[in-house]
């Protein structure tokens, strides 16, 4: 029997392949560079695709939001023209409602195929239901549809309905953007600080001898050590900053600074995405923007000889 795979199924199932591929790279190799670099390469290509998918997902959701109640408007009008309601959604079909659209056709060809209108409707409530609002506004419509009642003054109110919270939405965005702008404040101040530490502070407290021979200031942990973090530790200090001397203290720390950087930069945008658009997901824009940034920051000022080795 044929297995029929979505395209989202193919996508995971694609990088699910290349991620084992790199797996078993890393794990026959005795190289404990190449095997820190493919378990980071595994975990990347398993976890990326699944946060794109779900973050298309979420904005094709939010296209629908605000194109629902545009839908529901002609969908009045060609009631009010005399056409039954399931003409009326195969008649919607030829308009352009952005992702909408494909629910719509999808409707209008289950329509055509004889299916119940009632059933139709059950399994778009079914697709939506990662929206509470558009999960309550088809829930509405369904009822209304089998009443049998007023149907075009129940489509005017949830379509009302809907484009006001649409609104407020929008509004509630435009007076969080003062916090978008500070989070990215902190995240470059943050940047700033670090940037600070390792060009002024670690010099100071960097290895010395005393008369009688002892060692005292700051010692790198990882000099002559061969274990898995750190070789993580190295990466960034070798492969991003070209480094040499990874026996450095300052090329040591500078690794730590660019991870912790890296880790706030993806935080904060997250953080902006919740308190934008109510989704952790969402902030993935913001996240990759930071990130990019903070790094094209941090390479410039090695580059410009700010960082202190």
């Amino acid at each position: 029997m044929k297995i029929e795979l979505s395209t989202e199924q193919k996508i995971i199932a694609v990088a699910a392949s290349i991620a084992g591929i790199i797996f078993l790279i890393g794990m026959i190799t005795s190289n404990g560079g190449v095997k820190s670099n493919a378990l980071i390469l595994f975990a990347f290509m398993l976890v990326l695709p699944l946060i794109l998918l779900k973050y298309a997902r979420e904005r094709a959701i939010k296209d629908i939001e605000e194109k629902m109640p545009i839908f529901l408007r002609d969908l009045i009008e060609s009631i009010r023209s005399g056409m039954p309601f399931h003409q009326a959604i195969v008649s919607s079909s030829n308009l352009d409602y952005g992702e909408l659209s494909k629910e719509i056709k999808k409707m209008s060809n289950q329509i055509s195929w004889g299916m119940p209108v009632t059933k139709v409707l059950d399994q778009l409530i079914e697709r939506m239901k990662s929206s509470r609002r558009l999960f309550m506004a088809l829930k509405i419509l369904k009822e209304s549809y089998i009443t049998g009642g007023d149907v075009i003054s129940t489509l005017e109110s949830v379509a009302n309905n809907l484009t006001e919270l649409d609104e407020a939405e929008k509004e509630r965005k435009s007076l969080l953007n003062q916090y978008v702008v500070l989070i990215y404040a902190i995240v470059f101040i943050f940047v700033v600080i670090l940037v600070a530490i390792n060009r002024l502070m670690i010099p100071v407290f960097q290895i010395s001898s005393t008369p009688g021979g002892e060692v005292i200031g700051l010692q790198n942990p990882c000099t002559g050590v061969t274990s898995f973090i750190c070789s993580v530790f190295a990466l960034p200090a070798k492969y991003v900053f070209n480094i040499s001397d990874l026996s450095n203290i300052g090329a040591y720390y500078l690794s730590i600074f660019f991870y912790m950087s890296t880790i706030v930069a993806i935080a904060c945008g997250m953080v902006i995405g919740q308190i934008t658009e109510n989704s952790i997901v969402a902030g993935l824009k913001h996240s990759t923007i930071l990130t990019v940034a903070v790094w094209g920051i941090l390479i410039l000022l090695k580059v410009l000889g700010f960082l202190g080795v």
